[in-house]
């Protein structure tokens, strides 16, 4: 039996990447319906060996489909959303619209699936952030050695992390500067061959949006809403890839031997063995990878144990569109 979907925000990185993956994976859709904005309409996209036009989402019959996954933004998906699950749909969105309302799961596959089951409860499900998939697929696995306490991440954000936008900011900066003028024209931050000390809007706390968005999402998703975690945020001049330092503490010590032990067999991760600097870097490595990859392990120095490690993983194609892939097929296996 298949299912006809929507894809809506088809033309954004997120939205090609998720065609890019539908194409390369055994899924029952029957028909599949590219959307987006009045300015992409009648464009084609190529998906698989089929082209498929462009619709304005905004007009869209949402009754049309069975499932409709949202990776247009927030404001598209407010305004959009609920008319697709009143509409019959159900709704898969990548947007940070509904994370936070209580009736609506908040999901990273492999790590709480079993919060599919509220699916129904609005028709609506939220698919988390890219960097807190990337965390909770290393620190799941870990959760077997007993409960966690404290969670500190440092995380290096791309350009990428910004979409096209910034990805396009980069690229034009960097040409620029490489050809002695100044970075922009106007008042524009400088991103390229510099970094940031901060990613996101600044709040009134001193976090920003971004840092307080993996704290939130990580708490929810692990269903421990007292554990301390604790983000700083950085703005690199990398156009893909997300990059975390962690370092974790335990109800009981936990061990490099244990850690691995965890790891080896965890879906989504892959320990890197290389000792070179540039082993798990992401510009030369997680470009052709899905999956997180994990080096730099070590217990602490003062034998509290505490434990340190590194992750690295392509924030569109792994964190967004891979997550969001991995729960259509769940929904499409059990709960469609």
């Amino acid at each position: 039996m298949s299912i006809d979907l929507a894809l809506v925000g088809a033309t954004g990185l997120v939205g090609e990447a998720i065609l890019e993956q539908l194409a390369h994976r055994d899924l029952p859709v029957g028909e599949l319906f590219v959307l987006a904005s009045e300015n992409s309409e009648g464009k084609s996209l190529r998906v698989g060996k089929k082209s498929l036009q462009v619709r304005k989402a905004e007009d869209f019959d949402f009754s049309r489909v069975q499932l409709a996954v949202f990776a247009a933004g927030a404001a598209v998906s407010q305004e959009l959303a609920p008319r697709a699950a009143d509409a019959g749909a159900l709704v898969l969105d990548l947007s940070p619209a509904f994370r936070y309302e209580p009736d609506v799961p908040l999901l990273v596959a492999g790590v709480n699936d079993e919060q599919l089951g509220a699916a129904r409860e609005r028709n609506i499900v939220a698919a988390a952030d890219a960097a807190t998939v990337q965390l909770l697929l290393a620190l799941k696995p870990l959760m077997a050695l007993g409960d966690l306490t404290r969670v500190t991440v440092t995380q290096m954000q791309s350009a990428s992390s910004s979409g096209r936008v910034g990805v396009e900011r980069l690229a034009r900066q960097s040409a620029r500067l490489l050809n002695g003028l100044e970075a922009s024209e106007g008042p524009e931050s400088q991103y390229a061959f510099n970094m940031l000390p901060m990613a996101g809007r600044r709040q009134d706390n001193g976090y920003t949006s971004e840092e307080l968005k993996l704290m939130l999402e990580a708490r929810r998703v692990l269903g421990q809403p007292q554990l301390a975690v604790d983000v700083s945020c950085v703005q690199v001049p990398v156009f893909h890839g997300l990059s975390q330092t962690v370092v974790v503490q335990g109800t009981m010590p936990i061990t490099l031997a244990q850690a691995e032990a965890c790891w080896q067999d965890a879906p989504g991760l892959q320990m890197d063995a290389d000792d070179e600097a540039d082993g798990a870097s992401p510009v030369r490595q997680i470009r052709a990878d899905l999956g997180v990859r994990i080096a730099r392990v070590r217990e602490d120095i003062d034998g509290q144990g505490d434990l340190s490690f590194w992750t690295v993983a392509d924030n569109i194609k792994t964190g967004a569109a891979y997550n969001a892939v991995l729960l259509v097929e769940k929904l499409l296996k059990d709960y469609l």
